[in-house]
């Protein structure tokens, strides 16, 4: 496998340097050298040209490290803490992105060397639609996509109860309100939220796009 041009792991190196923007003032974290480990360890991979049955043993330690990093962050409770630390909404999601694609590095590489299995792509049943409060052609979907997140997006007739496919995304804000993913298209999937949908090669490539700007 072309590890060092895996799109897959590019990504999870990318989430490594947006872990350490965000996390650098954070007195344990920087004092447990946590992020310098999984920083290591990306390098490991990315320049081992191995098959992914091959890399089990570096992706078990991976996990193990995000593991660690997530108890130094506060367990279970770590968003409460960052944010009576005064993390921003969008530097707490923006950490979870990163725990999550490096955490499930090795689902990824299983799937087709393609730069939209970058990231997640999921079935999400769309739970609750409102107008975003600062800009009149934007809508704020609440989305099951096996958990809950949220998506912002300029589809004007989305509906509750639609299943669309969603790319989970770096978090951007949009006017004040943070969007955790994207609706590659409006076309209804059949399947369970949180399952891989069969993309059509225009949702494909609408993930693509986005995958391909944030590792620019």
């Amino acid at each position: 496998m072309d590890t060092a041009n895996s799109p897959k792991i590019l990504m999870a190196e990318k989430c490594v340097g947006e872990m350490e923007k965000y996390l650098s003032n954070h007195r344990e974290i920087k004092r447990s050298g946590i992020l310098k480990e999984i920083a290591s360890k990306i390098m490991e991979i990315k320049y081992s040209y191995a098959e992914v049955e091959d890399l089990k043993e570096y992706l078990e330690d991976l996990r193990r490290m995000c593991l660690s990093l997530l108890n130094l962050l506060g367990g279970n409770s770590w968003a409460v803490k960052l944010r009576e630390m005064k993390y921003s909404r969008l530097a707490i999601s923006s950490i979870k992105f990163c725990l999550n694609i490096l955490y499930n590095l090795e689902s990824r590489l299983r799937l087709p060397d393609d730069p939209e299995f970058a990231v997640d792509i999921r079935i999400g049943e769309i739970e609750s639609v409102m107008k975003h409060p600062n800009a009149d052609n934007l809508r704020i979907c609440n989305v099951n996509v096996g958990k809950v997140i949220t998506v912002v997006t300029n589809i004007p007739d989305v509906k509750e109860g639609e299943k669309l496919p969603v790319a989970l995304l770096p978090p951007a804000e949009f006017f004040g309100e943070i969007s955790e993913g994207m609706f590659l298209s409006h076309a209804v999937k059949d399947g369970n939220p949180g399952e891989m949908p069969v993309l059509t090669e225009e949702e494909r490539k609408n993930a693509r796009k986005e995958v391909l700007a944030y590792l620019r």
